[in-house]
Parts: structure tokens; C-alpha cells; sequence
């Protein structure tokens, strides 16, 4: 691998670094400050959906632009956000500033995002490819491991002020270094037709398994992943009354075990088959019912947060191979000049449902207060439905040949 991408990788971590701590530390401040679950879960629910309008575009400018170039304006841009959200912090209501915050920090992930995928393929061959892959999906793991422990610590000791302060300025030297970047451009091909379509439907309707995979992520990000993703907080900080420390050391095992699902994933590159895919499918379920099982009447509250802990971590190792999977056979097939497009598609294809899935599970834990365990059972049976029908779609599609 040559040095450009390890530069691009330090980078990226910067970025991701200052990006996980906030988006860690504004939904709980606003979870601590009204005490709302439906509020916490509409907050983050609304904040994706300027991600996916960044995503969708994001793959456009990467394909049009000088990648360096759109990569440090992106930085400057958020870190003047942020400058700006910590002077109007005591000015505006804690609730428009956290909100507006947020859709700033994930819009300009969903424009950074395919911008670093398709700068991938200009600087890597072969099997670099997919262990570049791995490698970024690492770095973003070890930013998530890292920023919520940053972000809690930061916020309990010099506030939210301070905390958005610091992360701009981080954003704002990495901004400089990427415009440094030697990353070069792709030899422009004529499309086929116009859109983003013409990048993708001929490539799904050539590999019906990546078709499938792209339908499985979108209903598990509806129907299942906003269970834990807004019910661990929601579990830790009111159903067990833990502090700010014990959810950050909970999100940090959640980056943890997505370290070991890109340390399996590298060592999988071209060898997983859809019955692997299966078992990735069956472990969240399992999952899903032991985490409601965890928040059961009776059980000590020591036992459940340990629990909640393990399964958490267990959720993200076994769901990142699966995703670093399909991102790398899409990368491998789609010409160098539509990667950008294409992953910029899939991504917004497959976190289309994220918001709906985050607002009804947020709404969920505020009606059964009482009965937490409910909700995450409700997501298992969710999950056994999606991976019935997941098995019949790889069985007929392959009898579960590689990918």
C-alpha cells in the first residue's frame, strides 16, 4: 500500500475521531437534559436523514471533483458549523443547537464517505483493495472505540462548549492536510446512461447476491439495528441509572467488537459464502432476544449491564464482515469512474430506513418504560422473519455459493 493512503487514513481517523465524540456526546446531553427516550430517538432519527441526502450526492461530487479538494473543504465547512454552534450555545435553545449540530456532523460524513471509497480504487490493486477496506474500516472502528470515551470525558469535565471548540480545530488542520493529498483522477468513461442507476442496476441485476445483501442491510436498519443502537443508551442511562462513564465504556465495546469484525473480515476477504452470511443474520437475532432477556425484572443490575456490554460487542463483530463484504465486491466490480455513484447509491439505499427504524423504536421505549425487555424481543422476532426470508433468497440464488 503506498504512502498517500496511509496519509489518507490518518486523516480519516482525525476526522472520524472529532466526529464519533460529538455525535456520542450531543444525543446525551440532550438524553441527560430532558430525560425524553422519544426525543433522544427522534433527535438521532432526524439528524440521518441530512446523511442520506449527503450520501446520495456525495458519490456525484467525488466522481466530478478533485477528491483532496472536496475532502478538506467538507472540514473547513463543519468545523466553522461547529465554531459557529459553540458561540450560539447559551444564545439558542439546547435542543435547535444539538439537532442542528447533529445534521451538520452526519451530512458532512454522508458526503465524506464516498469520496474515501472511491479514492480506494485509484491507490490500491488486487488484494490491497480489500485490506484497504479493512484498514479504514479499522480506523472508523478504533475513532467510534475512542470518541465516546473522549466525548464523555470532555463533556462531564469542560462541557459541551469546549468540547465542539477542540473538535473544530481538529477538523480544520486535518482540512489543511487534505489538500496536500497526491490522489489522482480517474480516466472519465462515457456513462452508459445518465443517473446513478446506470452505475448500479446492470451490476445488482449481474450479482443477484449484492442485490440481496443491499435488501437485507435496509430492513435490518429498519427493523432491527435501531434496537440496540437507540435502546443500549436508553437501557444503561435510564432503565439501569449508570453513569456517563459506564454507557462510553458500553459504546466503546460496541467499536470493539466492530475491531474484531474488520480483523475477520480481512482475514475472510474472498472466502465468505452466504451460509456465512446466514449465521452473521442469526447472531443478531440471538442477540436481540438476550438483550431483552438482560432487561428483565429481577435480573441485578450488575448482571445486566454486563450483559448489555457483551451483546453489544457481539452485534458489531459479527455485522461488520457482512458489510465490509459488500462494500469491497461492489468496489472490485464498478469502473474507477463511478465508484463514487455507486457506493453513494447502496449506502443511501441501505440506510433509507435508519431514520423511520430509530423514530419507532425511540417512541417504543417511551411506551413501555415499565417493560424495557419488550422492545428488543419485538426486534428478534423482527430479525427471524428478515433472515427466513433472507435464506430463501441466497439458497435460490446460488444454493450458497461464494459471493
Amino acid at each position: 500500500m503506498n504512502t498517500t493512503f496511509y496519509r489518507l487514513l490518518i486523516c480519516q481517523i482525525v476526522t472520524l475521531f472529532a466526529n464519533a465524540a460529538l455525535r456520542f456526546a450531543l444525543p446525551l446531553y440532550l438524553l441527560r437534559k430532558t430525560g425524553s427516550a422519544a426525543l433522544y430517538g427522534g433527535i438521532t432519527a432526524a439528524a440521518l436523514v441530512p446523511m442520506l441526502a449527503g450520501t446520495l450526492y456525495g458519490g456525484i461530487l467525488a466522481d466530478s471533483c478533485r477528491k483532496q479538494t472536496l475532502l478538506a473543504v467538507l472540514n473547513f465547512i463543519t468545523a466553522l458549523g461547529l465554531l459557529a454552534a459553540a458561540i450560539c450555545f447559551r444564545q439558542i435553545p439546547s435542543t435547535a443547537v444539538v439537532l442542528g449540530t447533529l445534521c451538520l456532523l452526519y451530512a458532512a460524513e454522508g458526503l465524506f464517505q464516498p469520496a474515501v471509497q472511491a479514492s480506494l480504487p485509484l491507490l490500491l490493486l488486487g488484494p490491497a483493495l480489500t485490506q484497504g477496506n479493512a484498514a479504514i474500516q479499522l480506523a472508523d472502528t478504533i475513532d467510534e472505540l475512542l470518541g465516546p470515551l473522549l466525548g464523555s470525558l470532555l463533556l462531564q469535565s469542560v462541557g459541551l462548549r469546549t468540547l465542539l471548540i477542540f473538535c473544530a480545530v481538529c477538523l480544520a488542520a486535518t482540512a489543511l492536510f487534505f489538500q496536500t493529498l497526491p490522489i489522482p483522477q480517474p480516466t472519465r468513461q462515457p456513462p452508459a446512461a445518465p443517473g446513478q442507476r446506470a452505475a448500479v442496476g446492470p451490476l445488482l441485476r449481474h450479482d443477484p447476491q449484492l442485490f440481496g445483501m443491499v435488501g437485507v442491510l435496509a430492513l435490518l436498519n429498519l427493523a432491527v439495528v435501531p434496537a440496540i443502537t437507540v435502546g443500549v443508551p436508553i437501557l444503561v442511562v435510564q432503565y439501569l441509572a449508570l453513569p456517563d462513564r459506564a454507557l462510553a465504556f458500553t459504546q466503546s465495546a460496541m467499536s470493539a467488537g466492530g475491531l474484531l469484525g474488520g480483523v475477520l473480515a480481512g482475514a475472510l476477504a474472498g472466502r465468505q459464502h452466504s451460509r456465512q452470511k446466514m449465521l452473521t443474520l442469526w447472531c443478531s437475532s440471538a442477540v436481540c432476544a438476550l438483550l431483552g432477556a438482560a432487561a428483565l425484572p429481577g435480573v441485578p443490575s450488575t448482571v445486566s449491564y454486563g450483559a448489555v456490554t457483551f451483546l453489544a460487542f457481539c452485534q458489531m463483530a459479527a455485522a461488520v464482515p457482512f458489510q465490509i463484504d459488500l462494500v469491497s465486491s461492489l468496489q472490485a466490480q464498478v469502473p474507477a469512474a463511478q465508484v463514487g455513484r455507486c457506493m453513494s447509491f447502496v449506502t443511501f439505499a441501505i440506510c433509507l430506513t435508519q431514520p423511520a427504524g430509530q423514530t419507532l423504536y425511540g417512541l417504543a421505549y417511551d411506551r413501555f418504560a415499565a417493560q424495557p425487555f419488550l422492545v428488543p424481543l419485538l426486534a428478534a422476532a423482527a430479525s427471524i422473519a428478515i433472515n427466513i426470508a433472507a435464506a430463501r433468497f441466497f439458497c435460490n440464488k446460488g444454493n450458497f455459493t461464494k459471493s
